[in-house]
């Protein structure tokens, strides 16, 4: 009897210590608990009508991102493009200065002889070199997309003349080149040198002068 006893007080503390550490254990948890975690708790489930709505605009911010993705794409692409065309039309700017003055010295040597020359038989041979060596410069610019400009009788345009002199002019209105220092020439579509002009003005009456 005595036993049976002892061994059921036994079994009751150890019960007591069990459900004491379980208690332990639970206050452990609840005070390692975050108020984010009562939150949670508090949250409810979204319902389905709710979770759709949400990643149907979801999918629309993507498609969005992905729109501007590709724009922003197809106008780096257009940009490099561009910029690579415009290396092979304009890459040669300084080449395409040199060979211009060459062609400007070329006009002056043969513009420096006169007439008289041009008809000896030791010239000619001379003249028929400055010729040949002119015609495959032109030919030359042509290929490259070098143009001259054509500015004798024009009208002045500050896009493409630089005006250096005025020139008194009764035979036609002010502001027209009536005189080309130095031609101008264009690449493609740019200015690679502007023509330098004298521009007619109109003409002072000297007689008013005088009157006055």
């Amino acid at each position: 009897m005595l036993e049976e006893e002892n061994n059921k007080t036994e079994n009751n503390l150890e019960d007591e210590n069990n459900q004491t550490d379980n208690d332990l254990e639970n206050d452990k948890i609840n005070q390692d608990a975050t108020p984010e975690d009562d939150l949670k708790k508090d949250e409810k489930e979204p319902t389905p009508e709710e979770l759709i709505i949400k990643l149907n605009t979801q999918i629309e911010e993507l498609k969005d991102q992905r729109l501007r993705s590709i724009a922003e794409l197809e106008n780096y692409r257009k940009r490099s493009e561009k910029d690579q065309a415009d290396a092979l039309k304009y890459g040669i700017t300084n080449f395409a200065k040199e060979v211009v003055s060459i062609r400007d010295n070329i006009e002056r040597a043969n513009a420096s002889i006169v007439d008289e020359l041009k008809q000896e038989e030791k010239i000619k041979p001379v003249i028929e070199g400055l010729d040949l060596i002119q015609q495959s410069i032109i030919s030359v610019l042509d290929r490259f997309g070098i143009k001259k400009i054509e500015a004798m009788d024009q009208k002045f345009d500050h896009n493409l003349h630089q005006a250096m002199i005025e020139i008194e002019r009764d035979d036609c209105e002010p502001g027209i080149v009536v005189q080309e220092l130095i031609p101008g020439y264009t690449l493609h579509d740019r200015l690679l040198r502007p023509s330098m002009v004298g521009v007619s003005k109109i003409k002072t009456d000297k007689t008013e002068d005088k009157s006055s």
